[in-house]
C-alpha cells in the first residue's frame, strides 16, 4: 500500500503550504542543491506531478518558500508587538529583544536565508522578494524609532529618520548573523543586550538598555 499522503479533502492552500514546508526542510538539510522537485515531492509524500500541478517549475516553488521564510521571520520578530502595552521606548526594547532571541536567531533560519539569498542574482523574483522583505523590516524599525523620538520631543527630518532606520536595521542584521553562526560563543541574552546598547548609542537616547523589573 502506498504511504503517500491523501490530499482529496485538503484545501489548495494547505497543499501548497505542505510543499513549501517540504522545500524548506530540504534546504535546511542540504541547501538549494537538496531542493529538487523529486526530493521535495518525496519529503512531502506526493508525486512530482502533484508538485508541478501547484508550482509550474522549481523556481516558482523556491520563490514561494523564500517569501514564506521571510514572512515567518518578520512575524516572529514582531510577535506580540501589536498587543504590547507600554511606551514607545518599551516597544522598541521589546522588538530588539525579540529579534535577537532564539525564536528568530537560529541555524535553521540562517540556512534558509543564506541559501535563498544566494539566488537573488540568478532569479529576478528572488531579488524582488529580498528587496520587499528588507524594506518591510527596515520600515518596521523606522516606525518604532520615529515613535520613540516623537515621545521624547525630538524633531527630525524624513531623511534623518530614513538613515536611522537603515542603521538600526543593519545593527540588528549584523548581530542576528553573529548569533546564527556562533551562538555558543555568546552568553545568554548578550546579543540582545548589545543590540539595545548599540541602538541607544546610534539614536542618542537614554533608558533603552537599562535593566527592566
Amino acid at each position: 500500500m502506498s504511504s503517500r499522503k491523501t490530499y482529496s479533502r485538503e484545501s489548495e492552500h494547505k497543499r501548497r503550504q505542505d510543499l513549501i514546508i517540504a522545500t524548506q526542510q530540504c534546504v535546511i538539510k542540504g541547501g538549494i542543491g537538496e531542493a529538487s522537485i523529486r526530493r521535495i515531492a518525496a519529503v512531502a509524500g506526493v508525486t512530482p506531478g502533484l508538485v508541478r500541478h501547484y508550482f509550474p517549475d522549481k523556481d516558482a516553488l523556491i520563490c514561494a518558500a523564500y517569501r514564506e521564510t521571510m514572512d515567518q521571520m518578520f512575524a516572529a520578530a514582531r510577535l506580540g508587538l501589536e498587543q504590547f502595552q507600554g511606551s514607545a521606548l518599551d516597544k522598541l526594547r521589546y522588538f530588539i529583544n525579540t529579534s535577537l532571541q532564539t525564536g528568530v536567531m537560529n541555524s535553521h533560519y540562517h540556512q534558509l536565508w543564506a541559501s535563498f539569498t544566494s539566488l537573488t542574482c540568478a532569479i529576478p523574483e528572488m531579488a524582488e522578494i529580498h528587496r520587499e522583505s528588507y524594506l518591510e523590516f527596515r520600515m518596521g524599525c523606522q516606525d518604532l524609532v520615529e515613535a520613540v523620538l516623537h515621545e521624547q520631543g525630538r524633531q527630525i527630518s524624513d531623511k534623518e529618520l530614513e538613515h536611522y532606520g537603515i542603521m538600526v536595521n543593519a545593527l540588528l542584521d549584523g548581530l542576528w548573523l553573529e548569533g546564527c553562526l556562533a551562538m555558543e560563543l555568546f552568553s545568554k541574552g548578550l546579543l540582545a543586550e548589545l543590540g539595545l546598547r548599540s541602538v541607544e548609542a546610534v539614536l542618542a537616547i537614554k533608558g533603552l538598555s537599562e535593566p527592566q523589573n
